[in-house]
């Protein structure tokens, strides 16, 4: 019998390979405002893997954990920013 891959799990893995990439930018890049940029990208992809994950695994304290480190990275990305030099809004 064939078992069928689940979609959500696949998901959660393709949105995985773009969080990496994100995370290549951010420490390959030349740029201060690319990085941010990056990162701020790859919580938001690794926020959705947290979600995908956690609705293919049909458990809701993954989704939670997911909220409170996607809260944090961007609390410290916005304040490394503000910190080093970034532009005030």
């Amino acid at each position: 019998m064939v078992d069928m891959i689940d979609t959500w799990l696949f998901a959660a893995f393709c949105l995985a390979l773009l969080t990496v990439g994100a995370l290549i930018r951010v420490f390959r890049s030349a740029k201060r405002d690319d990085r941010y940029l990056a990162a701020m990208v790859a919580v938001m992809t690794g926020a959705a893997v947290g979600l995908t994950v956690s609705i293919g695994m049909g458990t809701i304290l993954i989704l939670d954990i997911t909220i409170i480190l996607a809260l944090l990275c961007f609390a410290g990305i916005i304040a490394k920013a503000k910190f080093t030099g970034g532009a005030g809004a």
